[in-house]
């Protein structure tokens, strides 16, 4: 698996998720992405965890010409900072 975070300077945090479950879910799913958790950062700023199968399945959502309008129609003020992440190990509590 393959994990992605984004951070995400947004004008409203309802608009953002209504376009994030809405069209933004659709891009992610014609790319593969397996699901995503958004967490809030204060007034104006989102994490974005997104699962991929892959990195190439990531790389394809990032080329594609479609993602950026879908994501400005959710309110983003910026392209998003991602970074990728290698899932390594998990700990019970």
């Amino acid at each position: 698996m393959f994990t992605s975070l984004a951070e995400v300077r947004i004008g409203e945090l309802a608009r953002f998720l209504s376009v994030f479950a809405t069209a933004g879910a659709a891009m992610r799913r014609k790319h593969g992405s397996t699901g995503a958790r958004v967490f809030a950062a204060g007034e104006g700023r989102v994490f974005v965890l997104i699962d991929w199968p892959s990195e190439e399945a990531f790389l394809a959502f990032r080329a594609d010409p479609e993602v950026p309008a879908t994501m400005a129609s959710g309110g983003t003020l910026a392209p998003p900072s991602f970074t990728a992440l290698e899932f390594v190990a998990s700990f019970p509590a």
